[in-house]
């Protein structure tokens, strides 16, 4: 059995990215390391050096290949909707998720029964391509899959237009989306900045759009360097949110000419890291009111450190691939100057911080840890307000309760201060 796309709306291209901190190469190469410390001698050293680097390089670029853990064992018809049975990792997250596979997007809402080691969940509509039986796909947090299907299906959103975002060495596609009540008296130039996660598009964040738009804001969706259709990075590489800050200070430019009073800033994993740097180091910084983030890699140390332990990796792996990005041995996205990892630590952080932060956080995330997230909120009690869950994986909170999410967002930003105050 098969579910068909919806209509004839146009949609932008599927997303095909993973949302996975450190990509599976990892994995090899941890063997390796683990390989020549048996061997003893210069094989240990040799077999270290070799399998850090990889670890760091892997860190560092975007990954070509996506995994496809879902398998679509079965499609049914129940109470006149269609039911569709999972296998496979994640398939039992809770909450409602899309599916995503090549030139394919399906959207399914909650666990409705389980058996045999399979979930059943409702299809809640097949955006684009076939939902078939046998079919091998991802489960993924983001829910729109565009812009567009945003603004269809809300009544927060009046408009969407699709722009150019000038970049350092070019321009990358980008989303405006007006929201359709107008605001109060004396907020009309507020914007919004969304910046997704690494490995993900811009797609990713269209779940914490509503909410400000609720508010009055304009949001600007952006996508930003290594993403498609925008300028490559150095080496084509990531720079861990640091060299992604400028494109974010980018954005900021667009939004002041295009009437920005002021700018709020919404990340997303790394995300939350190039927001987190413009606005404590950025160009624009005295321009933000404020951050909202989820799921934020806040301390890149111990989450590379965290990345290594699921591999199963020797403890040393980490420091060494950190020190080989540190000095520039591993390229980054940094010119050959290598990433300075102390200063993207909640210490850090928290010296600089001068606006108020929401953090979406969940003890269940285990990606990234949210002890950075903690760590941060407790360094900064007057400014960062921590809503911490025990439930929803890394950047799928909004998935798990998407009511509440978007409520304390909205309060949040709806209180948000001038620049002018600093806390």
């Amino acid at each position: 059995m098969a579910v068909k796309r919806a209509g004839s709306r146009r949609w932008v291209r599927s997303p095909a990215a993973t949302q996975r901190p450190v990509t599976q190469r990892v994995a090899f190469w941890c063997a390796m390391v683990g390989a020549g410390v048996v061997a003893g001698g210069v094989a240990v050293a040799g077999a270290a050096i070799a399998g850090s680097a990889a670890f760091a390089r892997a860190a560092a670029t975007p990954a070509v290949r996506r995994d496809t853990p879902i398998e679509v064992v079965r499609i049914e018809r129940a109470a006149g909707q269609s039911v569709v049975w999972l296998r496979g990792a994640e398939a039992d997250l809770p909450g409602r998720y899309s599916l995503i596979w090549e030139r394919g997007h399906a959207r399914v809402g909650e666990i409705i029964t389980r058996a045999g080691g399979l979930v059943a969940r409702t299809v809640v509509t097949v955006d684009e391509g076939d939902l078939i039986e046998g079919l091998r796909c991802r489960i993924t947090g983001w829910w729109y899959p565009s812009a567009a299907a945003l603004a269809d299906e809300s009544d927060d959103v009046r408009d969407v237009h699709e722009i150019e975002l000038p970049l350092t060495g070019g321009v990358a596609p980008a989303w405006v989306l007006r929201p359709a009540k107008r605001a109060r008296p004396g907020r009309g130039g507020r914007w919004a900045i969304h910046v997704h996660g690494r490995g993900a598009l811009p797609a990713e964040t269209l779940r914490g759009v509503a909410p400000l738009a609720r508010a009055g804001i304009t949001n600007l969706v952006m996508s930003y360097r290594n993403d498609p259709g925008a300028p490559a990075g150095d080496d084509g590489r990531y720079g861990f949110g640091v060299t992604e800050a400028a494109d974010v200070d980018a954005a900021i430019q667009y939004a002041l000419e295009q009437g920005a009073s002021r700018v709020t800033l919404v990340g997303w994993s790394m995300g939350a890291t190039a927001c987190l740097v413009a606005a404590t180091r950025g160009a624009h910084r005295d321009m933000i009111d404020g951050l909202m983030l989820e799921s934020p890699a806040i301390d890149w140390p111990r989450l590379l450190e965290h990345q290594a332990r699921l591999h199963r990796a020797p403890g040393g792996l980490a420091k060494l691939g950190i020190a080989l990005l540190e000095r520039g041995v591993v390229a980054a996205d940094t010119a050959g100057d290598g990433i300075d990892f102390t200063a993207v630590t909640p210490a850090a952080f928290a010296r600089e911080l001068q606006v108020p932060t929401l953090i979406h956080a969940s003890t269940g995330d285990t990606f990234v840890p949210a002890a950075g997230a903690e760590e941060l909120a407790k360094l900064c009690p007057n400014l960062v307000h921590l809503r911490l869950v025990d439930q929803g994986e890394h950047v799928k909170l909004w998935n798990v309760d998407a009511e509440s999410w978007e409520r304390v967002t909205e309060e949040f930003v709806r209180v948000l201060p001038r620049p002018a105050w600093r806390g």
